[in-house]
């Protein structure tokens, strides 16, 4: 592994080293890719995620994964304060420790816990989703603003941001975006998690027509033709 790809890795930067060694064609390929499906995990708050993907043979070759696999075991304990540093999960043990200052008031705390752990993991929908809350309670629209675009472009399928972006017009006053992003957030909390996801293709609407034939519809079906049958006979 060459001293840039090791750079890189020290920092967190996953995604970039990935690439690189891509391109190459020759490096730690696995491993970096291992990384970028535990972030993943951490990013959707899944800790078996993050676990299942924590090979240890797969990432000896990059970090100690042995401490790796007590880092996960901590965060899913909510236990962050000796993970802050680390160049895996210290994005989601900022975001911990922002949550925890919410929770306790300390709302400046909180924002700047959510920035530094979105400085760590450029990508983290949910660490710039609560910057923006965080933002927000403070006054600061602008900034608000800012950060849940960031969050939209990460993940343009979580619904969290959309809350927040509707919390944020209702602070305005422009009602009709308000409810346009809430019925945005609405719609996508109705969808599986697997298509909460950064990049997920949503299936298309069905026809009113092509519900009718959807086996969760049956019942409208069978409905109206016992009102037919009630119809006809007492005609």
């Amino acid at each position: 592994m060459n001293e840039e790809v090791q750079k890189l890795v020290a920092e967190g930067r996953f995604a970039e080293a990935l690439a690189r060694v891509r391109l190459a064609g020759e490096g730690p390929r696995e491993a970096l890719e291992a990384l970028e499906r535990i972030r993943l995990a951490l990013r959707m708050r899944d800790a078996e995620g993050a676990q299942a993907a924590a090979v240890r043979e797969v990432l000896a070759e990059l970090v100690d994964a042995r401490e790796l696999e007590r880092a996960l075991a901590d965060l899913a304990e909510e236990r962050f304060e000796a993970w802050l540093a680390h160049p895996v999960v210290g994005a989601e043990a900022w975001v911990q420790k922002g949550l925890l200052d919410v929770a306790e008031g300390r709302l400046e705390a909180a924002r700047d816990a959510f920035a530094e752990a979105a400085r760590r993991d450029r990508q983290h929908w949910r660490a710039l989703t609560n910057l923006g809350n965080a933002e927000l309670e403070l006054g600061n629209l602008d900034a608000a603003e800012a950060a849940y675009a960031k969050a939209e472009k990460a993940n343009e399928n979580y619904p969290e941001v959309y809350q927040g972006m509707a919390a944020l017009e209702k602070r305005r006053g422009r009602i009709d975006r308000m409810v346009r992003w809430l019925k945005k957030a609405q719609k996508l909390r109705l969808r599986p998690r697997e298509e909460q996801l950064p990049g997920a293709v949503l299936p298309p609407r069905r026809s009113a027509a092509g519900r009718l034939f959807d086996p969760r519809y049956r019942w409208i079906v069978w409905i109206g033709l016992i009102l037919l049958a009630y119809w006809w006979v007492n005609r």
